[in-house]
């Protein structure tokens, strides 16, 4: 009974110095944690830069119109984030990540909230619970939003993960013997030195809901390399048999996370700029940008191809082999030739179909003829001419003191001869030609923290 009650007490002992045990450790782990800080990537500040450009493009007068937007899905299209892949880095949707940064634009930007499956049925429940008196207005809050007429759709995807594509490995060996006998001494030494790239593509595109097409020259795609950095070095040193060593193996490898968080606040910034007319890249970090942009260089000319001659030219804007990343020229040449096609054609929607006519000087009316229950109903819109046009693009420039009091003519004309003068423009170019209007809007000044004012 005795021994009974000896081991008894001995187990009790155990259990109560595990216990406390435990609680010292969990303390201990808690006095030391670091706090939560701010994620960031290279490219954050970025956002809140757009934001600022959105807002100053998209303000007239006191108003600012905003842009409203749905992120429908962001996702791995490649498959690697799959179970079948057991060494998976990366998680298979990236929608709340897109969500979370496209929120930190601010400015014009709405974003819809998308109800998911669950919000939907447990608002169908509380309709059958609430009766049709309480049900509807609880319903109607999850309606689908992001299929209003003036909402877009954001679609993203990665569409590229390749896991190695360089491979380099270096090494270094070392040996040799000093005295004999039992003197004897071998030293040994050895260095290795690994690096492993791998990339990632993802591509992001913008819908519109009212048509029912995806926006022409407003997606985005855009790759980043990963690296993967292994250093080894090792010392051994043996006197008459007896033997001591030292190594030491240090391994960096670059956030996956990070790199995908780079690679959306870069899309979705790059198709958004495309698609609301916007020089996006003047903010982004790796833009060499000039006091006053230039144009003529990179605009669609009307020559034919000739296709005996077609050369393959490496994208200039990609710098290869640097480890801090030069400034080059980012201008968007697709982006700038879409501007300068919708100041010569506008574009309105006939019947659910895109079509383009020639944008007359000043404004006109576009009636569009249908037949609706066997009867022909005219439908009268305004179509906005170049005039108006150029008029929004000086309302910008106002907002600079030295051009608040000015008026549209005397404006333009100042304008003209700074363009002329910064050779963004030559002589020649009229001061009502297209020429003009793209150095207008290459040129509209943007405060900071324009976003934050209305």
């Amino acid at each position: 009974m005795k021994e009974w009650r000896r081991k008894l007490t001995v187990v009790s002992i155990t259990v109560l110095i595990s216990a406390c045990s435990v609680s010292s450790r969990q303390n201990e782990f808690s006095r030391h944690s670091e706090f939560p800080s701010d994620t960031q990537t290279r490219a954050t500040n970025v956002l809140a830069c757009f934001g600022d450009m959105l807002t100053a493009y998209r303000t007239n007068g006191s108003t600012v119109n905003p842009l409203r937007i749905a992120i429908v899905n962001v996702k791995d299209a490649t498959n690697v984030s799959s179970a079948s892949y057991p060494d998976s880095e990366i998680p298979n949707n990236f929608t709340d990540m897109t969500l979370g940064l496209v929120s930190r634009i601010g400015g014009p930007i709405r974003v819809s909230h998308i109800p998911t499956s669950s919000e939907l049925l447990d608002a169908a429940r509380y309709k059958s619970i609430s009766g049709a008196q309480g049900g509807p207005a609880f319903l109607g809050r999850f309606s689908p939003s992001h299929y209003r007429y003036a909402t877009i759709q954001m679609y993203g995807a990665l569409t590229e993960y390749d896991r190695i594509i360089s491979n380099r490995k270096r090494s270094a060996e070392g040996a040799f013997e000093l005295g004999g006998g039992s003197g004897e001494t071998n030293i040994e030494l050895s260095a290795s030195k690994v690096t492993n790239v791998a990339r990632m593509t993802m591509d992001f595109r913008i819908a519109s809901a009212h048509v029912g097409d995806v926006v022409n020259n407003s997606s985005s795609t855009n790759t980043v390399q990963v690296y993967q950095r292994g250093n080894d070095l090792s010392f051994g040193l043996s006197v008459d048999g007896q033997s001591i060593g030292y190594s030491t193996e240090n391994s960096v490898v670059d956030a996956r996370h990070k790199a995908i968080r780079l690679l959306i606040e870069w899309g979705v910034v790059e198709a958004l700029g495309r698609y609301a007319y916007v020089p996006y890249w003047k903010c982004l970090p790796n833009s060499k940008n000039r006091a006053q942009i230039g144009f003529k260089d990179i605009v669609a000319s009307n020559s034919l191809y000739n296709f005996s001659n077609m050369s393959r030219k490496t994208n200039p804007n990609r710098v290869k082999g640097k480890k801090k990343p030069a400034l080059v020229d980012m201008r968007d040449k697709m982006l700038i030739n879409a501007v300068m096609s919708d100041f010569m054609n506008a574009e309105y929607v006939d019947d659910g179909v895109r079509k383009t006519i020639r944008r007359p000087e000043r404004d006109a009316p576009l009636i569009q003829r249908k037949v609706i229950d066997g009867k022909v109903v005219d439908r009268k819109s305004m179509i906005d001419g170049k005039t108006t046009m150029r008029r929004d693009l000086l309302n910008y420039y106002r907002t600079d003191p030295r051009f608040a009091k000015m008026s549209d003519s005397v404006l333009l004309k100042n304008l003209h001869q700074q363009f002329i003068k910064a050779k963004v423009i030559s002589s020649k170019d009229a001061i009502m030609g297209t020429n003009t209007y793209m150095a207008l809007w290459l040129n509209v000044p943007v405060k900071k923290g324009a976003r934050w004012r209305r």
